[in-house]
């Protein structure tokens, strides 16, 4: 297993804000609490084990959730040491996306579960207990019903309008049997077959449902799954959604810290609204609360309240109010007694425009840890690779770029335009010297002959430059086969490739090997080099 690592600045993917933040610039640092560094994990759990409430209705709720799963050996353990008052968490989250969705969602479970273990070994003080944030209370259904398989897109056809995680799972039989029968007959279709059946075939509804997926592929590592839309959880959050509803307070404090990031050409991630929490009125409704004319209203319902009414109806049916993108970070950061959020450069873009809202609500900020990239390729990749004489940083380019770049560098008729352009000026030079011994007339013709001629001998070098390219088709094509096999010719591969895409016997060392090699404490782009037999 060959395992390489280049730049997040060379994998051409990342935006100068994600650049800035890793490499700690010191406009950016206002944004947030503390750089995550081995360090100041330590510092940070020492703060939050200092102010957390919390851990008897965390550890009672947690219970509850997950008393229907055969929890691992240490699932169980880190259960226990979450009621004890030395430990702490590292979450993730991620929507309940079909079948997972892209690979990437492996990537940022298994890495909250190896930040803990090397945590947790580097010193003995602090538990540190990894922790996967399902997000229940999504309404976005058409953004997780799907997923790709090879150049397939399996999709779930469903009445949606509320919570995702309230979604019956009616008609999942049918996509699965749809998508099996794609996949080559064999022991990795049979193990597939059998993480569907033990997940989605025997749940209810789609929280059900990804709570055995996640224990399935993830349960042996330890991870504990939680899930917000929970009426006791919801409990300790009253007082902060009575002041959402009637102050404002996160609209006050997060518009001027998007004001502050415009200013260096940060583009908001998430923009807050006055009231930042839903009403769930039933599965399929989950509507934005605004006030207007004097009351409180549920939009596209007939639901309305007075003030005193919809505190009411908070302190009754808390499990009703659903925190949105804004307010879901401080609900998480709340319940648990959380270190680190570890999140994609798009979500760590919207934390960095909480920090206000979090001291004004008196929690905890987290430290942010941006998510380990990877792209996965089988050693017979690797030859092509090396056959076409690419680096590493070629496998995030385009082809023609590639092309380009080699003709320009390499090619001998190329390499001489430079001389020929200046024997060109040099000649026009001379010219110029004669006019001034003539009249001006002649003088303004040699330059606007120069003029000419320069444009000409421009236009005949990139002519030259798209002329040696083009003799380079068949090689170009070479390189835009590679790119397509490793999915990298569209995007990211971990943004598009599902896991049962990739070619191995058993689903257990193929996650094993992205675990090895995720590196946590690192912000480089890694390169896994996939043994075919895994």
């Amino acid at each position: 297993m060959d395992t390489k690592t280049i730049s997040l600045k060379d994998s051409n993917y990342f935006s100068s804000l994600m650049l800035n933040y890793i490499d700690e610039k010191e406009d950016l640092k206002q944004f947030y609490n503390r750089f995550p560094s081995f360090e100041n994990y330590i510092i940070q759990a020492q703060d939050k084990l200092e102010t957390y409430q919390h851990r008897t209705i965390l550890v009672q709720q947690l219970d509850q959730q997950l008393k229907d799963l055969s929890l691992s050996k240490k699932q169980k353990k880190n259960l226990e040491l979450l009621s004890q008052n030395n430990t702490v968490t590292i979450t993730t989250g991620h929507q309940l996306n079909l079948f997972t969705g892209p690979i990437f969602f492996f990537y940022k479970i298994l890495q909250v579960i190896k930040q803990c273990k090397e945590l947790n070994k580097k010193q003995d003080k602090i538990n540190f207990v990894p922790v996967f944030w399902m997000a229940t209370e999504d309404h976005d259904f058409e953004e997780i019903n799907h997923f790709h398989y090879k150049d397939r897109i399996i999709h779930w056809n469903k009445e949606h309008g509320g919570p995702v995680g309230q979604l019956l799972t009616e008609g999942l039989d049918e996509v699965f049997n749809s998508y099996l029968s794609l996949i080559p007959n064999g022991k990795k279709k049979e193990q597939i077959k059998q993480i569907i059946e033990a997940s989605y075939l025997t749940s209810t509804t789609l929280t059900e449902a990804t709570r055995k997926l996640v224990q399935t592929l993830f349960g042996d590592l330890g991870l504990i799954m939680i899930d917000g839309d929970d009426k006791i959880l919801k409990q300790t959050m009253i007082p902060v959604f009575e002041k959402e509803i009637i102050e404002n307070l996160a609209f006050q404090h997060v518009i001027p810290q998007i004001e502050k990031l415009a200013k260096l050409d940060v583009h908001a991630q998430v923009n807050p609204r006055e009231i930042n929490l839903f009403y769930i009125a039933n599965p399929l409704s989950r509507e934005r609360i605004v006030f207007e004319n004097g009351k409180f209203h549920v939009l596209n319902t007939s639901i309305s309240f007075t003030k005193a009414e919809i505190l009411e109806e908070l302190n009754t049916y808390p499990e009703k109010f659903s925190p949105n993108v804004i307010i879901r970070p401080l609900y998480q950061e709340t319940i648990l007694p959380n270190v680190a959020y570890i999140g994609g450069g798009g979500e760590l873009v919207y934390w960095l425009e909480l920090k206000t809202m979090f001291d004004a609500y008196e929690v905890d900020f987290p430290l942010l840890v941006l998510r380990n990239s990877m792209l996965i390729r089988t050693n017979k990749q690797v030859e092509k690779q090396l056959a076409l004489n690419l680096k590493d940083e070629d496998l995030f380019r385009s082809g023609r770029n590639i092309i380009k770049e080699n003709v320009e560098q390499n090619s001998k008729l190329i390499e001489e335009l430079p001389d020929l352009k200046n024997q060109l000026e040099d000649l026009f030079k001379k010219l110029e010297n004669l006019s001034t011994k003539t009249d001006v007339s002649f003088a303004n013709m040699v330059q606007a002959q120069r003029t000419k001629q320069i444009k000409g001998f421009e236009k005949l070098e990139k002519r030259l430059v798209k002329a040696e390219i083009k003799k380079q088709e068949e090689y170009q094509n070479r390189i835009d086969l590679l790119l397509e096999d490793l999915t990298q010719n569209n995007g990211l591969q971990e943004r598009v490739r599902h896991f049962s895409d990739f070619d191995y016997v058993d689903i257990k060392l193929f996650i094993e090997s992205i675990y090895q090699n995720i590196k946590p404490f690192e912000f480089n782009f890694i390169i896994n080099t996939l043994a075919e037999d895994i």
